[in-house]
């Protein structure tokens, strides 16, 4: 069977594994695997490399060796220059997530999935010992034996699956049992000999979907024979729910704020962001948070009312420094830019995304009014509002930004410039762009402080 597969790969285009990122490094990977003694396999869809590693690469590494791999994860990426994220699952599975700086739009990154046992929502079902010890060289890696792998991926199926879809009933009728000693013996010390033979049965028949039925005495059997894997499940549930709370509190998300007077390329540059990251698995989102959208009733009302029965000029009237505004006008704008707060952005936080604001609270620093300016005010309003990871403040002739939409005066233009850089005092992580320079420059810079900031846990 796999001298078939073999062969389908000779037919195949002539794809090197230098001809993309996920086969460099898994080249780079692999041989540091050898020279330091890593027991590991790759576990399923590996008889498509390197033409279509896909979507991710499932490695199931030997407990012993855990936090080895990890070290050498993380080693080979910086080696290449990538920024690495990981995250740890309550199922004690760890996924890796490396990606190139710059972003350039194209390239995916690279995703690692790697388990120490084969388990679902935290139970395991197949230890991770027995799929390493039974390994064989496949190529440039090792691959499990073909009686373990038809071992776990009918155990996926039935467990975890429940279903046998198209793609995973054609590989398991390729394999068959392997060698069925091999598969029973297996199969024994994890669900007993009566079910294994039985899952032996199925897959030698070619018929993988009767063993469907088994799939409750296939549970019981793994927690008679491990206890502990009961316990490991029930911390794993119990663990996710207090995961969802804390993530509320504590979000693992990240802020990216553009700030600067209207004109200055806001919009423009977060939108260009979120397209370089669309073909990547790092979720990045755009917000606008500016006032000319509001969510809050009365202000959504305020604004109908004014439209409709304030004295509206022919021209819209540019602003400058010596306009007044009322207090009461501010207090209406911060409440609706929290609500707006908690409402669009607070659960992008919660998921996990990365968030680009076109404007934020730190507007109010442009209001005009005598209290703004008092200190004491000034530190109460930073102190409550939420501090991004990074901000970025737009710089440019003043001139030139104000004569790109005409709402601002080039006096007010160069006031809201400096009313932005003050926040070099409040902000840890904060940068100057220049709003009329390279915007290729500019959208490479942002991207890179946004993997930084991703990738700083």
């Amino acid at each position: 069977m796999r001298n078939e597969a073999a062969a389908a790969r000779v037919a195949a285009p002539n794809v090197d594994w230098s001809d993309s990122l996920t086969g460099r490094f898994l080249t780079a990977l692999f041989a540091a695997y050898e020279r330091e003694c890593v027991r590991y396999v790759v576990l399923r869809n590996y008889e498509r490399f390197p033409e279509d590693f896909g979507k991710d690469v499932d490695l199931v590494v030997h407990p012993a060796d855990a936090r080895r791999s990890h070290d050498i994860i993380a080693r080979v990426g910086g080696d290449m220059g990538l920024y690495l994220t990981h995250r740890r699952k309550r199922s004690s599975h760890v996924t890796y997530y490396l990606l190139p700086a710059p972003v350039d739009g194209v390239e995916r990154g690279v995703l690692i999935d790697v388990r120490t046992d084969i388990v679902h929502q935290g139970f395991p079902y197949l230890p991770g010992d027995i799929v390493t010890d039974t390994r064989q060289r496949h190529d440039r890696f090792f691959v499990p034996s073909p009686a373990v792998e038809s071992l776990a991926m009918l155990l996926h199926c039935i467990i975890v699956r429940r279903d046998i879809r198209a793609s995973y009933d054609a590989r398991l009728r390729e394999l068959g049992a392997g060698e069925r000693a091999e598969f029973e013996r297996a199969a024994a010390p994890v669900v007993g000999r009566r079910l294994a033979r039985r899952l032996a049965d199925a897959v030698e028949a070619g018929r993988p979907e009767l063993a469907l039925s088994l799939r409750g005495a296939l549970l019981r059997a793994c927690a008679r024979r491990h206890p502990g894997g009961v316990a490991r499940w029930l911390g794993a549930r119990g663990g996710a729910a207090v995961d969802r709370i804390w993530a509320f509190l504590r979000p693992k998300g990240r802020l990216v704020v553009l700030a600067g007077p209207d004109g200055s390329g806001k919009t423009t540059l977060s939108e260009l962001v979120v397209r370089r990251f669309a073909p990547t698995r790092l979720p990045v989102s755009a917000v606008y948070l500016g006032a000319q959208k509001p969510l809050l009733f009365t202000r959504r009302l305020s604004q109908k009312l004014h439209k409709r029965f304030g004295n509206r000029p022919a021209v819209k009237p540019v602003k400058d420094v010596d306009r007044r505004q009322r207090l009461r006008g501010l207090a209406h704008i911060l409440a609706d830019k929290w609500l707006r707060y908690w409402v669009y952005i607070r659960p992008r936080l919660v998921r996990g995304e990365v968030v680009v604001l076109d404007r934020y609270f730190y507007d109010l620093r442009t209001f005009l009014h005598p209290l703004l300016k008092k200190p004491w005010f000034d530190a109460l309003v930073m102190y409550l509002i939420p501090e991004p990871a990074a901000v970025f403040a737009l710089r440019a002739d003043p001139a030139v930004i104000a004569a790109r939409k005409h709402e601002l005066t080039t006096a007010e233009t160069a006031r809201q410039f400096e009313c932005f850089r003050g926040l070099r005092d409040w902000v840890r992580n904060y940068h100057e762009i220049q709003a009329d320079g390279d915007l290729v420059k500019n959208v490479d810079t942002i991207t890179e402080q946004v993997l930084q900031v991703y990738t700083r846990r």
